[in-house]
């Protein structure tokens, strides 16, 4: 049984909250993760709390050893220095888009893939998410001769 972590999820960013989980399902401690992830333990719990900045090596390698994508973890560790997009910005923007993919992989338990897709694969992907190609001026007039 792996000691009581002295670490408070409350105290944590959602990174660190993601990790207590993993340690918790895992059954391990902060120290063993450490060593699994060749990241100083003083760093792997710092990288824990709110309003850190972990590295984005310290990502790369905390990911590998959690089964994640590391941009996975990128957006949970600067989720709260991200600036709220106004309410009046267009749905439309990149990191919102980048939030939203990886919330509803994470609520479905899905992993990133290991093997980028083909442009082909991600077109088709895209144009049943509802994205379509935008009338071009030479598109209007070909359309209207």
């Amino acid at each position: 049984m792996p000691a009581r972590l002295q670490i408070k999820a409350e105290d944590c960013s959602p990174l660190g909250q993601a990790i207590l989980q993993y340690l918790e399902e895992q059954g391990i401690s902060m120290n063993r993760l450490a060593e699994l992830s060749g990241i100083p333990q003083p760093r792997l719990r710092g990288a824990c709390f709110k309003g850190t900045c972990p590295t984005p090596e310290t990502l790369r390698k905390l990911a590998r050893v959690m089964g994640k994508h590391h941009l996975e973890l990128y957006t949970l560790a600067y989720e709260g220095r991200i600036e709220p997009l106004p309410e009046d910005a267009a749905n439309i923007s990149l990191d919102l888009l980048m939030r939203e993919l990886f919330e509803t992989a994470r609520e479905l338990d899905l992993t990133a893939p290991i093997v980028r897709p083909s442009k082909a694969k991600i077109r088709k992907a895209l144009l049943e998410l509802g994205f379509r190609a935008e009338p071009t001026a030479a598109t209007s007039q070909f359309e209207a001769g």
